[in-house]
């Protein structure tokens, strides 16, 4: 089916453009906005299926980018609908802000409501929706891949608006596929990641800006020995190909790696502070009203106050349902799950391509302790 991908430009629709590009011959018209033009919007999308080794192979000419001025009205897409037979709307936009109220409501629920009246108008054969496997908020049973009732709080305002916009879109007479994935880092074989610095990100990324500007013998970082639910973007990739491909409309999926090898907050922070930070001590915590008041270190400070939001996010123990990705994998889905093996092939990526962590790195090698340390603050 010839689809009108919204949201092209962000990191997961290239991912999702570069899938339906080497999977099957649909035409993807992709509606582009601001400051992108064709050739911003399909680099990373060539460098991704360059990286797979497929991209001599394409066909570039079956993504169609159409430049729309800022205060374009959606309902403008009709034409491009009936000019390239569109049959579905793939809709991976939206506003991953914790704390834009204003912002979250019109990207993620206003938007999704425009683009539902688009597909009725034209009687659309599905609607596939990227929403977020967090859109349950905070339960204390696993998230079942049906519609979520709401009764738990939420870790941001983000996570609510995914759910609000999952109902909107299962409520709306559009045959639908809704999608959620976990946290999505980089690619499990290489640890190529283009996506913007959130998850592990934001914490390496914070101590790359924060913290190397000279070495520090303690370390203190918010870590529980909590799993934390993360997929590979070849993992997401392949899984939503293989979704869109296998299973029957007015489905849920949630994408996320099994459970059995997914690494904790503990063993990732700790895998990063004794490659990389290397201190002599290290001082580990459940939560940031655990962190030691007498910590005079403004720098430290700010990289633990930078990251409470997600450090809190990881200190719940989500479980998921994953009878649709049991289906997936039966059909042939290979879908790398995240253990803390593919996460360093991640770190080590990151560690490489960073000239800060480098210098860091080559000027502070005879300060290094060969084996930090380790404290416990405020853990049972």
């Amino acid at each position: 089916m010839n689809a009108l991908l919204i949201g092209s430009s962000g990191y997961l629709g290239g991912l999702v453009a570069a899938g339906l590009l080497d999977s099957s011959d649909q035409i993807i018209v992709a509606p582009i906005r601001g400051a992108h033009t064709r050739e911003s919007v399909l680099a990373p999308i060539r460098e991704e299926l360059r990286c797979e080794g497929v991209d001599s192979s394409v066909d570039f000419d079956r993504i169609v980018t159409v430049p729309l001025t800022a205060d374009a009205d959606w309902s403008a897409l009709d034409e491009l609908v009936e000019r390239y037979a569109i049959e579905q709307i793939i809709h991976c936009a939206g506003s991953v802000d914790y704390f834009n109220s204003a912002l979250l409501h019109a990207a993620n629920i206003v938007l999704t409501g425009r683009l539902l009246e688009l597909a009725r108008r034209h009687a659309m054969k599905r609607f596939v929706f990227l929403s977020t496997a967090f859109s349950s908020g905070y339960i204390d049973r696993p998230v079942r891949e049906e519609l979520h009732p709401g009764e738990g709080s939420d870790p941001t305002e983000y996570t609510k608006t995914k759910r609000e916009a999952e109902a909107l879109v299962a409520n709306s007479g559009v045959p639908y596929l809704i999608l959620r994935p976990s946290v999505v880092i980089g690619d499990s074989r290489d640890g190529r990641y283009s996506g913007k610095p959130y998850g592990l990100y934001q914490f390496w990324t914070a101590f790359e800006r924060l913290l190397t500007d000279r070495y520090r013998e303690a370390m203190h970082v918010i870590s529980p020995r909590v799993q934390q639910q993360l997929i590979h973007q070849n993992a997401f990739k392949n899984g939503f190909v293989a979704a869109c491909r296998h299973l029957p409309v007015n489905s849920i999926v949630n994408l996320v790696s099994l459970p059995d090898g997914l690494p904790t907050a503990r063993g990732i922070a700790q895998q990063f502070c004794e490659r990389i930070a290397r201190p002599q001590q290290l001082f580990f915590y459940n939560k940031l009203s655990d962190v030691r008041a007498e910590i005079n270190d403004r720098r430290m400070r700010m990289l633990l106050e930078f990251t409470a939001v997600n450090s809190e996010i990881s200190a719940h123990a989500w479980r998921f349902e994953s009878t649709a990705l049991r289906r997936l994998r039966s059909l042939g889905l290979q879908f790398a799950d995240t253990t803390l093996e593919t996460v360093l092939t991640c770190q080590n990526r990151f560690v490489e391509k960073s000239p800060r962590i480098q210098a860091y790195l080559a000027k502070n090698e005879g300060l290094f302790a060969a084996q930090p340390g380790t404290v416990e603050v405020g853990v049972a």
